[in-house]
Parts: structure tokens; sequence; C-alpha cells
């Protein structure tokens, strides 16, 4: 029997309260409880369902599962799909997710662009914006969220009136001191603050925060190769390099909130981080500067020169956080992702090796190196869709 157990989210909450139009009857800041989790959930990751199909693979009686339903159903979270046979009985009707139940912005803070996305309920990217900045302050990041979040909800039927809220990430450390981070040089104006605190007020909705690496890996698990692997760690790549790490669905913070901070590691072994920064510096060495990662990505071919110095450099380093995170996680994947271009990932991948020394001829299990499936700007998508993981998903 096929059960998914409801986990604490260690998630950064909104300051503000839930809109209205979310919460239960009971007027409470919950908008579904354990079990209607549950089926969400189930419904969320196989696209479909029959009320049969859900009882079957849940701890629920049938009685317990129709009573879920309707009430999603007539909450405007689930509605009926096609009807379709099976075995000898009543034809059953199947269950799907409302796309446009809610929507979701997020916002993605890099070292020289903010990119922000409006994702529906049922996770699809219905608009999106990208704003490469030099320099990003307070002011020109709202400066740009504040009209270019209007615009987007403005071009998407009943996205302002079902705005649940909007998740943003950053990348950077968490201090251990509620939700400032600290974020690399380029974003000085932006660290050690309660950015959320900052941006609901701007903004006018709920805010929550993360570090990129963990927003990322959210948003794989719950769009990419997470509806398929429970446990893996995600490794996210920009100016810097850090990631996420997900178990049994659940994206694991630590104490303070670091968990994934994988550059930690190579320092005192005189090893280069593998940050698409360093890319872009050989890129310079070779006689084409580019100003910013942005532009790096922008006109990125894999047949460049420095691409094979890049990956002998970082090979040793990637090779070393790889054995680690097998000896000490045991996930099924290690993904690579964040800004990096899938055509890097590819070449990089080969040249990972991992240490795993047989005893009597056999090694240990270990994880499979595969690129990210979460296509466009992953700490975006996963930030947007973050919240709706906290509150209506497992």
């Amino acid at each position: 029997m096929l059960y998914f157990r409801l986990m604490t989210t260690a998630a950064m909450s909104s300051k503000f309260n839930l809109p209205d139009r979310f919460l239960r009857a009971e007027r409470e800041q919950i908008v579904a409880s354990a079990n209607e989790r549950l089926i969400l959930d189930l419904v969320r990751r196989q696209g479909e369902m029959t009320r049969a199909d859900l009882t079957r693979v849940t701890d629920l009686t049938a009685q317990s599962v129709m009573r879920l339903v309707d009430d999603l159903i007539a909450r405007g979270l689930l509605r009926f799909g096609a009807t379709v046979s099976i075995g000898r009985g009543k034809p059953s009707p199947v269950v799907q997710l409302v796309p446009d139940f809610a929507f979701c912005a997020g916002v993605s803070i890099a070292t020289d662009a903010v990119t922000l996305v409006l994702v529906n309920f049922a996770g699809t990217v219905v608009a999106q914006r990208v704003e490469p900045m030099a320099v990003i302050t307070r002011e020109s990041l709202t400066a740009f969220l504040k009209p270019a979040l209007a615009k987007l909800l403005a071009g998407t039927t009943g996205a302002r009136e079902r705005l649940f809220g909007v998740g943003v990430a950053m990348t950077g450390f968490f201090i251990g001191k509620g939700t400032p981070l600290n974020p690399p040089q380029p974003l000085d104006d932006l660290a050690l603050i309660e950015l959320d605190t900052y941006l609901e007020r701007a903004l006018g909705h709920p805010v929550w925060i993360d570090n990129d690496g963990n927003a990322a890996a959210i948003g794989e698990s719950l769009l990419g190769l997470g509806r398929e692997h429970r446990h893996f760690a995600y490794l996210y790549f920009s100016h810097g390099f850090g990631g996420g790490l997900v178990s049994n669905g659940e994206c694991l913070r630590g104490v303070h909130g670091n968990a994934g901070e994988f550059a930690g590691m190579l320092p005192m072994q005189n090893l280069p981080r593998p940050t698409l920064e360093l890319l872009r510096e050989m890129r310079a060495e070779d006689g084409h500067p580019v100003a910013t990662i942005h532009e790096l990505l922008a006109q990125f071919d894999p047949a460049w020169p420095c691409v094979d110095r890049w990956i002998a450099a970082v090979a040793p380093s990637m090779s070393l956080v790889a054995s680690a995170i097998i000896a000490i996680f045991d996930p099924e994947l290690i993904v690579l992702g964040g800004r990096m271009p899938r055509a890097l990932a590819d070449r990089l991948i080969p040249h990972i090796r991992i240490d795993n020394q047989p005893r009597r001829g056999v090694q240990r299990p270990q994880a499979v190196v595969v690129a990210a499936e979460t296509r466009g700007d992953a700490a975006a998508i996963g930030a947007a869709a973050a919240p709706f993981k906290r509150y209506f998903f497992l």
C-alpha cells in the first residue's frame, strides 16, 4: 500500500495573514487539513485519479475519500474530469487539480538579474519577466517588482483575485536569526535584513523567503524529477554554488536553514568552487569578456574552449561534493541545476568521479548524477511553488 506521511515543513512563514478566500470555513490560518493535503498531493503527482484509486493507495475509507473529494470540489480545488471504466463496475470520473484555483508569484534574486514568474495551482508557469540589473538594491528591486507583478496579474485571467502570495529566493545563507540572508557582495543592500517583511509592505501580499538552493530543490521536487524520485540532492550553480536536500519529498533545511551549502567543504581542500562566475572569468581570459552571468548564459556555447578548462578545474570539486553527498545522505539522484545550461551539465557529468571503494568486490549503491528537468529559472519557479507545497501538498 502506498501512503505518504505528512511531515512538518520548516519553510519560513509569511508574516502576513493568508488571503481569506483560501481559508477553510473556521477561518483559521489553515487552507487544507492533513488528509486533504494527502488527496491533493496524490492527484498532483499522478495528474488525475479516480476516487477508487485514492482509496486504494491510502489508509482512508471509501466514505472518507468521497467526503474529502466532494469538499475539495465544492471549494474549487479539484474538479471532475473524464469518466473511465474500471473492470465490470460502474464507470468513475477522475478528479484533477483546478489550475486557476490559485496563483503564486515567484521571485529569484541573483547577483545580476531578477526573475519574476507567475505559477498556477497545477504548477504551470503562466507568465514571466526577467530584468537584468547591474546593481540590485531595495529601491531598484521594488521599483521593478511592483509594476511587473501588477502587469503579470492583469494579463492572466483571475490571477489578481486568486493570488495566494509571493515566494522569494535569494542567493546566500541564513544567519540563524529568523529570515535574514547573507548574500554575496553584489547584494549588499539586501543583506542581513528581513527582506520578506520589507517586500510584504511594498507589495501588499504575503511573502515567503528561502535561499535559492532550497527553492530550486523544492521546484524540482514538485515539477521535475521529484515526481518520480523522493530522495535527491540538488546542486545549484550560479554566481555561487550551493543547493538543497530532498528526503521523502521534503526539503531538509537543517537547524539554521543552511543544509545544502555544499561549497563549504571546498576551501580547506584548496579546491575551486564550481561556479558560473568562474566560467565567466575564464571566458574573459579567452578574450571574450561579458559583464554578467546573465549575458554569459545568453551567449553560451558548449564548444567554447573555456568550457573544457572549466570542467578540468571543477571536476575534483564536484567529485568530492558528490562523494560526500552519497556517503552522508545516500540519495537516489544528484541533480545538477540552478542556472547551469543543460548542455554544460551534460558535458560535466562524465567527469564526476565517485569515491566508492568495493568490499568483497561489491560497491555501495550510489546515486545517479543527472541534469535537472525543471526548465526556466529554477529558483523563481521553486519560490512560487514552495507556498503551495507548504499549505496544500506534501
